[in-house]
């Protein structure tokens, strides 16, 4: 590739830029603040409740339950006397079965939805700490594995405090609820000449007998995780208050890509208003795939796959053991819950138990509990926080691409641009979905729970996701158009008009002739406020560079700043 001149009949008048208004994303800004009073909220709440619960001692079953045997998610437990105690730092309320199965996942998906915002505050910040240390390459970055060094709330102690809060708070939620179901009455009878309490499994129960058993310790844990990561946020903002270090918060790679070359330049991104040193390529109808782009995206997807690997391997260990413990029959599900239709099987074939909570009415002894069970989880939310990245990089080539089709606009809506990409909302609904199903997997309430069958479906939703991880890692786009995948400096080198209004969009696509120095007329390539005709593909151009060597990847030396 070899520099090319500026055309003779193009002014620099007429290539100059008309620099827009700068957005800086406040309406993203206060839409993640509102987020993060939310998740303040919650976290002040469920630590005040928690600690009540702890400090006002077990009480009296209600009614429903008393001369009653019922499952306590997959624990069964037996209420002698109405006068007895329920279990120490937990509350039990009747509800329907219905509620009783939907609320766990919803909380779930609560956690999930008030991490979009705090995710968003956390990772705007290291965007722009990254980029006024000059070691900003993709829009999109490793967030709890990408240190700052000049900024403190992206420092590598405010990521493990953050990391160590998400933990706790998905943890936390997949045993902050247990589903409560009577299975039997506790009658007496005459056992050999003596009075002897027995279950009646066809007694008739009435309809009380579903409800939910909220675990103090859960809650903790969710408020704990939820104040780490709030803490985190807010010092996001204060220190961008008072060292205005965000350019802008819109997500969107254009609105990053617009605001370095217009108030930063004299940074890292040089003004490409002239468009000098314009290099010669040749439009190709396919562009290279994210794989080959940002090589790191290979690293990412490899440790999707070994995490499928981990829970595949563990899901085998378990089940050999509940073979060779004689547990994968039938009549242990019966023995459970009284019956054998699809969902008791689901829950309990093949379950194994081993005990940590010895004196569960009296002792504080579910914090353990707490600590297993997030322990066990972390290693799928690092895997999903991997995913996650992938699935930015993706939404961020989706924006720049629209700019062949529809306009590509710097100032689109970063909440509207996630529903457009079908990479962000399936990792979300993972979100939401996987930990709820882990948490009928290894269940965590006086005893640890494992169970094959919610393992086995652990283990084939990671499976699907490592297979669409490689399969974005893999796609190479169609179209003339050069793919970025959100990397900053390749888009201020390809875009040399914004459009001349702060809200316009963009289009990319061919804008005349160009005159090569050897006298060889080559096209020019670039971006307007109207549509272009889109590029041929095997002709030379003018403002394109070779896909597999953006700018920053060539001045880097192939050195992949997203995780560095």
């Amino acid at each position: 590739m070899e520099p090319a001149k500026r055309a003779k009949n193009d002014s620099p008048a007429a290539m100059e830029e008309v620099q827009p208004v700068l957005d800086r994303g406040l309406w993203t800004r206060d839409a993640c603040i509102v987020g993060l009073t939310l998740a303040w909220g919650a976290a002040v709440t469920t630590v005040t409740i928690a600690i009540y619960i702890m400090a006002t001692g077990p009480l009296t079953i209600p009614p429903w339950l008393a001369y009653r045997t019922a499952l306590v998610g997959p624990v069964g437990l037996s209420w002698l006397d109405l006068g007895d105690v329920y279990m120490v730092d937990h509350r039990v309320y009747g509800m329907s079965d219905a509620a009783m199965a939907v609320i766990p996942l919803l909380l779930q998906f609560a956690i999930a939805s008030l991490s979009l915002a705090l995710d968003s505050i956390h990772s705007t910040s290291l965007r722009w700490a990254l980029w006024h240390e000059g070691r900003l390459r993709h829009n999109t970055n490793l967030r709890l594995f990408t240190f700052s060094r000049n900024h403190g709330p992206n420092a590598w102690p405010a990521n493990v405090v953050s990391s160590l809060g998400l933990v706790l708070s998905y943890g936390a939620a997949s045993m902050t609820t247990f589903p409560v179901t009577v299975t039997a009455a506790l009658e007496y009878k005459d056992v050999d000449g003596s009075r002897t309490r027995v279950q009646n499994f066809d007694a008739d129960l009435g309809p009380d007998r579903f409800g939910i058993s909220f675990n103090a310790w859960g809650l903790l844990g969710l408020g704990v995780g939820l104040l780490l990561q709030s803490a985190i946020c807010t010092w996001c903002l204060v220190h961008d208050a008072n060292k205005h270090i965000v350019g802008t918060w819109n997500s969107n790679p254009l609105a990053t890509a617009r605001a370095t070359q217009r108030l930063l330049h004299g940074t890292e991104v040089e003004p490409n208003s002239n468009r000098r040193n314009l290099t010669l390529s040749k439009a190709t109808p396919k562009q290279p795939s994210m794989r080959v782009t940002a090589p790191v995206t290979r690293t990412i997807a490899n440790w999707i796959w070994v995490i499928f690997a981990l829970q595949g391997l563990f899901t085998i260990v378990v089940t050999v053991v509940a073979s060779v413990r004689g547990k994968t029959s039938l009549d242990i599900v019966y023995d459970m819950e009284n019956n054998t239709n699809f969902l008791a099987v689901w829950k309990f074939f093949g379950i194994l138990m081993v005990r940590y909570n010895r004196r569960y009415k009296q002792y504080h002894s579910e914090w353990a509990g707490l600590l297993i069970q997030s322990s066990f989880l972390s290693i799928l939310l690092f895997g999903l926080h991997l995913a996650d990245v992938l699935a930015g990089l993706a939404r961020d080539e989706a924006i720049w691409r629209r700019a062949t089709t529809t306009g590509a606009s710097p100032e689109s809506n970063s909440f509207l641009d996630g529903l457009r990409s079908w990479p962000t909302c399936l990792v979300f609904v993972f979100k939401g979905v996987l930990p709820w199903i882990f948490s009928f997997g290894v269940t965590c309430i006086i005893h640890v729970f494992l169970a094959i069958l919610p393992l086995l479906t652990v283990s084939l939703l990671l499976l699907a996701l490592a297979s669409c991880a490689e399969y974005i890692i893999r796609s190479q786009p169609k179209g003339t158009q050069p793919a970025t995948y959100g990397d900053v400096k390749a888009l201020v080198a390809l875009i040399d008009d914004w459009g001349g209004e702060s809200n316009s969009a963009i289009f990319w696509g061919e804008k005349g002739q160009y005159e090569y120095v050897e006298g060889v007329h080559v096209r020019l390539a670039g971006t307007s406020g109207r549509r272009l005709a889109d590029l041929e593909p095997g002709v030379m151009y003018a403002g394109l560079f070779d896909a597999a060597e953006t700018p920053s990847s060539v001045e880097a030396n192939q050195e992949n700043e997203l995780v560095r």
